[in-house]
């Protein structure tokens, strides 16, 4: 290296101090404007470069993402699996049981089972036992549910316009038949027969309303609809003290209890006028000699195979057929009229045939009546038309066969 003339020589240190503090010389400005110059004159190569490297970095990041992507997923989807499949096999099955809460008032605490259920739950959610999952989130259900509880006593209920039977039946939680049972008066044990308006009485639980007559004693009424003398003694709504016997004209719910249904049922055989001249129903036929015409079996009364209404059952001892206003109505089989009119209990227009072979099938809520009083008609014959006369809510065939037996299902008689 040469030596400035400017500066004299001495140690290291005072070497570089001296250069630090010499004075610049026109060669020294001239070394300086040369080193900008060439410095300027490779920028541009030296941006390219830059550029090109960023360019080959983004290409290589872009084809590095494109191949391991769809690997990344699949590692992620097969640990949340994994995940889920571990979790539902870890977690004890009375963490997934409802806790029963009982009523408790404000002034009692809750038992220590129940106690013991919210802590252990809690203690599980929240991490607090050892090695076990503190992100397990039970479902909340906002959903309150209100304990049903029994009606006090007996209620009454006005029939409104498109009111059943069932239908009433389903409002309180009760069987058609305790219906029925409960309203002897008004309904006479006839589905048919209810109306618009009427005013039913509705008891608290399925059963039957009995009032106590004069000399009847708790035991005697407990045999009358199969149920013990404690079951009525023990209902609540009926106030008796033990050992006691009700009053009469008390009315007693007698829960469980059932008793035969009663149905109007035209003579089976020809009717007799009585002396004195007691007027008949409009339909009766008198002095019918009925011939033994039934073959024992049985053809659709109407072209419908579908029920409109009621169901056959003890207490609606027959099938509401579909049909349209003035459809025909067919006999079923072979027979002889023994009623053919209207019918005071319901049935409207009815015709009932006698087989001769002891049974006989009804055709009610007729709009015409095509037969009369005595006349034999073959099976499957014309006989009348499809109506909705008497206690119905539109057109439909009644239609009943009874045996021997008492009533049988047409749906097990008809082919």
């Amino acid at each position: 290296m040469e030596h400035h003339p400017s500066v004299r020589k001495s140690s290291r240190s005072g070497r570089i101090w001296g250069r630090l503090l010499r004075t610049p010389s026109a060669r020294d400005g001239q070394e300086l404007w040369s080193i900008q110059i060439r410095g300027i004159a490779q920028l541009p190569e030296r941006l390219k470069g830059l550029q090109d490297l960023v360019r080959r970095a983004q290409a290589f990041s872009v084809a590095l993402w494109a191949h391991y992507s769809v690997h990344i997923g699949l590692v992620l989807v097969v640990g949340l699996l994994y995940l889920a499949l571990a979790q539902s096999r870890t977690a004890p099955a009375w963490l997934l049981q409802p806790v029963q809460l009982p009523e408790i008032s404000r002034d009692e605490p809750a038992s220590p089972e129940v106690l013991q259920a919210l802590l252990r739950r809690s203690a599980y959610l929240g991490g607090t036992r050892r090695n076990g999952p503190a992100w397990l989130i039970r479902q909340v259900d906002l959903h309150t549910e209100i304990p049903e509880r029994p009606r006090r006593g007996i209620i009454t209920y006005t029939v409104q316009p498109g009111d059943t039977l069932f239908g009433i039946a389903e409002k309180f939680k009760l069987r058609p038949e305790t219906i029925l049972w409960a309203n002897y008066e008004v309904l006479q044990d006839d589905p048919h027969l209810l109306d618009i308006g009427q005013v039913l009485n509705i008891p608290p639980v399925d059963g039957v309303l009995h009032t106590v007559k004069e000399g009847e004693t708790l035991e005697e009424i407990a045999k009358k609809y199969n149920v013990t003398p404690e079951a009525i003694r023990n209902a609540e709504w009926n106030g008796l003290m033990e050992g006691g016997e009700p009053q009469v004209g008390q009315v007693l719910i007698v829960p469980g209890g059932s008793r035969p249904f009663a149905g109007w049922t035209p003579p089976r055989r020809s009717y007799v006028v009585i002396a004195g001249g007691k007027r008949m129903p409009a339909g009766a036929c008198p002095s019918v000699q009925v011939a033994p015409l039934g073959t024992g079996s049985f053809v659709w009364p109407v072209n419908s195979r579908w029920r409109s209404g009621y169901d056959f059952t003890a207490y609606h001892p027959g099938v509401d057929f579909a049909g349209r206003l003035g459809d025909p109505v067919y006999a079923a089989d072979a027979g002889t009229v023994v009623y053919a009119g209207w019918s005071t209990v319901g049935y409207g227009n009815l015709i009932v045939l006698d087989h001769g072979n002891g049974y006989q099938t009804y055709y009610a809520h007729l709009s015409a009546i095509f037969v009369g009083c005595g006349q034999q008609v073959a099976k499957g014959a014309t006989i009348g038309l499809v109506g909705s006369t008497g206690r119905s809510t539109g057109p439909h065939l009644h239609f009943e066969i009874r045996g021997p037996g008492g009533f049988v299902n047409p749906w097990q008689a008809l082919p």
